[in-house]
């Protein structure tokens, strides 16, 4: 008589990623919520008369991450400052990039190298660095996570081959 053998059960294993998953992922929003929370809290510090590449409606990116504002920006061939209506300031909500774009009427010199003086915060303080850093560990667990699913699939291609292969010709059962 031969036994038959059962198939391997993963269902515990397929429950365990998912949940890991979803703890992840939470983990890592609860952190980056609070960094983003502690953002004003955080010191100043200003960047005086940054020359910038060309200024159009296209925008340009200042040096500095986490801008807090633009103080003033002016010519950099002549001492005009530009008033605040002829240019905007947009910050990437992820990367903290402050984009400068010009929007201001044809008076004011468009396409020309632009001197700005503007505070960003300090994300060198450990409220914001603590949460940023563990933020980023978790975010790296997307990267392990399609390995272990590669992993877990040749797995269950193994553990089948072996079930299906790996009890030939054996006999089990009592002789009479």
């Amino acid at each position: 008589m031969q036994k038959r053998n059962t198939a391997v059960d993963l269902t515990d294993l397929a429950l365990g990623i998912t949940i890991l998953g979803i703890t992840v992922v939470i983990g890592a929003r609860l952190l980056i919520t609070y960094r983003d929370n502690r953002l004003t809290d955080l010191s100043t510090s200003t960047t005086y008369n940054e020359t910038t590449t060309v200024v159009n409606e296209t925008g340009v990116q200042l040096a500095n991450t986490w801008v807090e504002g633009v103080t003033y920006c002016g010519n950099t061939t002549t001492t005009d400052l530009f008033p605040v209506a002829n240019y905007s300031l947009s910050v990437d909500s992820v990367s903290g990039v402050g984009t400068l774009t010009y929007t201001g009427v044809a008076t004011y010199p468009n396409n020309s190298l632009w001197n700005c003086t503007y505070t960003t915060y300090n994300i060198s303080e450990p409220q914001w660095d603590l949460p940023n850093n563990a933020a980023l560990g978790l975010a790296e667990y997307g990267n392990w996570f399609d390995i272990i699913v590669i992993v877990g699939i040749a797995g269950l291609i193994l553990s089948l081959i072996f079930l299906a292969f790996g009890n030939r010709g054996q006999e089990v059962g009592v002789s009479y």
